[in-house]
């Protein structure tokens, strides 16, 4: 097999697969992806094509690769750590939420999530039952790991923003990311009761729905009936991207998902694919970063 820069269609062992419609999933098992930063100008000029909704040069799997590196605060642990990671950004959809929310997304996009995790192992909670936020009512919002990717001053987003791509990250409405319908589940609720829009956090993780296509492990309910939860495409049809490493190329990790599966505990992907749950403590679980590039 071999993959060429940009063509409209890819022969895998007598196969051809067209590769030019928009949210296509190229040949997910033996594609590996064009690197941005050879294919684009700069970061600057992916910008620019995805601002002018010219996705011509942008299929699921290409990648732009960054070094996330500095210092970021742990809001689980309250501790300070330091973080210098070569990471692979990798197109996950292509305007996937355009014209979504109860404020209009008008922005043309691409939302990129990591190939691989990040190296450290972060905690959802710094106990089972304890919110970082006790004012939120959604277990994402209230969570230490929302607050250790998300701080505008001390999380890994300010770190983000000193990368090529930082500039381009979506800042949603409120500077807190895109708004989304999430589940109302205060603490010590055991399920949904309803839900609200809320600001989702400019970096956030998939939820179970966008993994698996379907909820697994995640409560279900009627109240989070209204949510765009779609199955992102590079997670479609194949393993390859739904396992990830323990940092760039490492062996596999369990990672965190942001579904809520009880009051003490949330849903995640397992080092061999599968849907799983565990404590909101745990300790040997990571992340990968997601965020809408615009």
């Amino acid at each position: 097999m071999e993959n060429r820069p940009y063509l409209d269609q890819l022969e895998v062992d007598g196969t051809t697969y067209d590769l030019r419609a928009a949210n296509a999933v190229p040949a997910v098992e033996g594609y590996g992806g064009n690197d941005f930063s050879e294919e684009f100008e700069s970061a600057a000029a992916l910008h620019t094509a995805i601002a002018a909704g010219d996705f011509s040069k942008i299929r699921i799997g290409d990648y732009y690769p960054i070094t996330v590196s500095g210092t970021f605060h742990d809001a689980a642990t309250d501790t300070d750590k330091t973080l210098n990671a070569n990471v692979k950004m990798e197109v996950a959809a292509i305007n996937p939420y355009l014209r979504f929310g109860d404020t209009e997304l008008t922005a043309q996009h691409i939302l990129m999530c990591s190939r691989d995790c990040l190296p450290p192992t972060l905690q959802f909670r710094s106990e089972n039952s304890t919110w970082f936020d006790p004012a939120a009512v959604n277990p994402w919002l209230g969570s230490a790991l929302y607050a250790t990717l998300n701080d505008p001053e001390n999380g890994i987003i300010k770190l983000l923003e000193n990368t090529p791509l930082g500039a381009y990250i979506f800042k949603g409405p409120n500077n807190k990311g895109m708004r989304a319908y999430l589940e109302t589940m205060a603490a010590g609720a055991a399920a949904p009761t309803t839900g609200a829009w809320s600001d989702r956090g400019r970096l956030f993780l998939p939820e179970e729905m966008e993994v698996y296509g379907s909820k697994i492990r995640s409560p279900k309910s009627n109240a989070i009936a209204d949510m765009l939860y779609n199955q992102w495409p590079i997670f479609a049809g194949s393993g390859r991207h739904i396992i990830k490493g323990a940092g760039d190329g490492g062996g596999r990790s369990t990672w965190w998902l942001e579904t809520a599966y009880s009051a003490t505990s949330f849903c995640l992907v397992n080092s061999y694919g599968s849907a799983y749950t565990n404590s909101a403590a745990y300790t040997n679980f990571r992340v990968p970063l997601c965020f809408l590039l615009t």
